[in-house]
C-alpha cells in the first residue's frame, strides 16, 4: 500500500504567529478600522514585544487622537521621522462642552436666554513642551520655511508659546507631505483657526466673531496642503461663532486642486441658518471646487433641500461634471424638517431632493434622526462613521435624545428614524 511521505516531526519546527514576516504582521493590523481602533490597537501592543511595534506603527501612520494630545503625537514622530511620508489619512477630534461659558440675556418677550459667549482663549504652551528645546527648535525651522512672509513667521513662532495648539497644528499639516485625507469633522471650529484662510470672500467682508480666531499666519500651511488634499472633512460644531446676518457663506474651498470629497455642516454653507426671500442661497459653484465627487452635509435643515437644488442646476449645466453622490444628515427628524420646509416655503425635503438628483444623474443619500440630532452632541463622533456600525448609531441617537429631554423633563416618545437611497436613475437603494 502506498504511502504519502512524511515529514518527521524532529525535522518541523513549531511555528507561531509571532513567526510570520512583519509583512503580513503590518497587514493584520491594517485590518483594525472601527471606532473603538485606538482601544484595540493598544490591546495588541500589550501582547508581546513582538505585537508592540507592530500596533505602534499603524497608531502613528494612520492617527486618529484628540487635539489635545497633538503635542505627543508630534514628539512621536520626531522619533520616528521615516513615517512621515506614510501618513496618508489623519483624523482628530475635540469638543466645546464645557469649555464656553454662558451670559443671560432677557428676551423682548421677557423670557431668559443664555448664548454662549464669543471669545477665543488662547492656550499657551505648557512647559513640557517649551523645555523641550530640540523638538521647539524643529518647529520654528519648520515654520521659517513655510510661512508665506516674515511676519506671518514671527507671529507663528510667537504662538509656539501663546497659542501653541493651533502653532502646532499648522506645523503638522506642514511635517505631513504625502498627507490625502483630513478628518476634523467632529471637532470644535474654534479649535481649528487654519480653516478661517479659507473663508470666503463674503466671509472676509463680513468676518465672523470672534475676530481673534482669524489666525492669518497659518495661510502657509494651508499653502502646503491646497495641492495634497482629496478628501476634507470640516468641524461641526460652530458653538461661540457668530456670523453677520449678511454672510452668504463661511467658507471656499475652490483652491484645493485635488479635493474630492468634503464634508461640512450646513451652517457654513447658509452661515444665516434661514431662509426669506429677500436672502439669497449660497451658491455651490463659489464653494465647491469642479472636480468635485462626493459632498456630504451634516446637520442639514429645511432649508438644504433649496441648496441641492442649486447644486443639481450646476450639475446639469455641467459646472461639476464629477458630481455622483451626496449625503444629507438632518440635524431634525422627518416631520419637524418637513414642516418647517412647508412654513417657510423651501422644497420638501423628500420628493423634491429625489426628483432634482434623478435629473442630475447623481446618487444621494438622506438620514433623518429619532430626535434632534448634532455631532458635538452624539458623543459617538459623526453620523457617517457611527452609520458603519448600526449600535454605534442608535448609541449617538440615544445619547442626543437624553440630553434634549433632561434630567428631569417629561420623557417624549422619539420619532423613527428615516434613511433613504436613491441611485443615480433614481432607483430606491434604501427606504
Amino acid at each position: 500500500m502506498l504511502r504519502s511521505p512524511s515529514i518527521s516531526s524532529s525535522n518541523c519546527k513549531p511555528t507561531t504567529i509571532n513567526d510570520l514576516p512583519e509583512e503580513l504582521l503590518l497587514n493584520i493590523g491594517a485590518q483594525f478600522t472601527n471606532l473603538n481602533r485606538n482601544r484595540d490597537l493598544a490591546n495588541l501592543a500589550l501582547v508581546s514585544k513582538r505585537w508592540h511595534p507592530i500596533a505602534q506603527e499603524w497608531l502613528l501612520i494612520e492617527p486618529r487622537f484628540n487635539l489635545t494630545f497633538i503635542d505627543r503625537y508630534m514628539w512621536e514622530m520626531g522619533h520616528r521621522s521615516h513615517l512621515l511620508s506614510r501618513v496618508k489619512r489623519m483624523e482628530i477630534w475635540s469638543s466645546s462642552e464645557g469649555r464656553t461659558t454662558k451670559t443671560r440675556y432677557v428676551s423682548r418677550t421677557g423670557v431668559y436666554i443664555y448664548l454662549a459667549d464669543v471669545t477665543y482663549t488662547p492656550t499657551p504652551a505648557p512647559d513640557r513642551i517649551t523645555q523641550e528645546a530640540e523638538f521647539m527648535e524643529v518647529c520654528k525651522t519648520m515654520i521659517k520655511h513655510y510661512a508665506t512672509t516674515k511676519r506671518h513667521a514671527k507671529d507663528w513662532i510667537y504662538s509656539l508659546q501663546a497659542d501653541i495648539v493651533p502653532a502646532l497644528f499648522g506645523v503638522l499639516l506642514c511635517a505631513l507631505p504625502n498627507l490625502r485625507e483630513l478628518k476634523v469633522g467632529d471637532a470644535w471650529l474654534m479649535d481649528f483657526p487654519f480653516f478661517a484662510n479659507t473663508r470666503s470672500p463674503s466671509a472676509i467682508a463680513n468676518s465672523p466673531h470672534p475676530w481673534a480666531w482669524e489666525h492669518s499666519f497659518l495661510s502657509g500651511a494651508l499653502t502646503a496642503t491646497l495641492p495634497l488634499l482629496t478628501v476634507l472633512e470640516v468641524p461641526s460644531d460652530m458653538t461661540a461663532l457668530i456670523f453677520d446676518h449678511s454672510m452668504t457663506t463661511l467658507f471656499d474651498f475652490r483652491r484645493f486642486e485635488n479635493l474630492k470629497e468634503l464634508t461640512l455642516t450646513m451652517k457654513a454653507i447658509q452661515g444665516h441658518g434661514t431662509f426669506r426671500q429677500a436672502t439669497p442661497l449660497a451658491d455651490p459653484r463659489e464653494i465647491f471646487p469642479k472636480i468635485l465627487e462626493i459632498l456630504r452635509i451634516s446637520e442639514a435643515t429645511h432649508i438644504t433641500a433649496n441648496f441641492l437644488n442649486q447644486l443639481c442646476l450646476a450639475k446639469k449645466t455641467s459646472y461639476f461634471p464629477s458630481l455622483k453622490r451626496v449625503e444629507a444628515y438632518h440635524m431634525e427628524h422627518l416631520e419637524n424638517t418637513r414642516f418647517n420646509a412647508n412654513q417657510r416655503r423651501c422644497l420638501d425635503p423628500i420628493d423634491d431632493v429625489r426628483t432634482m438628483f434623478r435629473d442630475a444623474e447623481v446618487a444621494v443619500y438622506l438620514y433623518f434622526p429619532p430626535w434632534t440630532m448634532t455631532t458635538w452632541e452624539s458623543e459617538g463622533g459623526t453620523p457617517w462613521r457611527m452609520k458603519t456600525e448600526p449600535d454605534e448609531l442608535h448609541r449617538g441617537e440615544y445619547t442626543c435624545y437624553r440630553k434634549a429631554m433632561g434630567p428631569f423633563g417629561v420623557p417624549q416618545e422619539p420619532m423613527n428614524r428615516v434613511e433613504i437611497e436613491w441611485d443615480a436613475e433614481g432607483d430606491a437603494v434604501m427606504i
